[in-house]
């Protein structure tokens, strides 16, 4: 029987993307077939020099003159990318910081303070050095992380710091359409017929409610014996 659950296109390489294994496998097995590297980075849709980089990377270096020169290894080139990547990360902070951490941990498990308390009080009172202490906000990442031996059980302020994953980012107000102050100014001055002008009003729940959409047609000025202008609307 036939497997249906195979995908035999290739997926579209994104620009800047790092080399897959398959891919090394790739450019291991059209090396030894002859083909340049520019050959090689049009079949997998990469950089000429990402090729070069690779193949200097994955291929070790000759001991003496005499024998074969050694080739292009795919398995050796994953594992020089897997140990660059251990060494590409940067370092938790809290490591060089574990006099200030266990202060932290005793305060609040033996006084119930917060984060915000211990760091408020530590930077008020001269406790610590700038070196030695880190900011609330990344106290707060490292325990919802498990990096710190504290629960969140034991932070209350804690949930209200999470942020999920799903939550939207906040859009701008420009997006939500053209400025009243970018009318034509023929509309602004009312001397002819035709434009439009709404707003919205919005209920106090943030759209949960109903939302009202005025709208009416502004009509040209004209002038009370009084002197001052009546602005006549027909609703819509």
């Amino acid at each position: 029987m036939d497997c249906q659950d195979y995908i035999t296109e290739l997926v579209e390489r994104k620009k800047g993307q790092h080399l897959q294994r398959e891919e090394r496998g790739a450019i291991q097995h059209l090396k030894n077939a002859g083909y340049t590297n520019r050959a090689i980075a049009r079949a997998i849709g990469c950089s000429p020099t990402t090729v070069g980089n690779e193949l200097k990377r994955g291929t070790p270096p000759r001991k003496s003159s005499k024998g074969r020169k050694p080739g292009y290894s795919a398995r050796r080139g994953e594992a020089a990318y897997r140990a660059n990547r251990k060494r590409s990360r940067k370092p938790h902070r809290i490591c060089h910081c574990t006099r200030f951490i266990r202060w932290i941990m005793e305060q609040v498990k033996e006084h119930k303070w917060s984060l915000d308390a211990c760091v408020g009080y530590a930077r008020l009172h001269g406790l610590f050095s700038a070196e030695e202490m880190v900011c609330t906000h990344t106290l707060y990442n490292e325990v919802w992380a498990g990096s710190l031996d504290l629960s969140v059980i034991e932070l209350p302020e804690a949930m209200k710091r999470k942020q999920h994953k799903g939550s939207k980012p906040r859009e701008h107000k420009k997006s939500f359409g053209t400025d009243i102050s970018q009318r034509p100014e023929i509309a602004a001055l009312r001397i002819e017929e035709g434009h439009w002008e709404g707003d919205t009003v919005v209920g106090k729940r943030g759209g949960k409610e109903a939302v009202v959409l005025p709208c009416w047609r502004r009509k040209r000025r004209t002038i009370l014996p009084s002197g001052f202008p009546a602005r006549m609307q027909t609703p819509f």
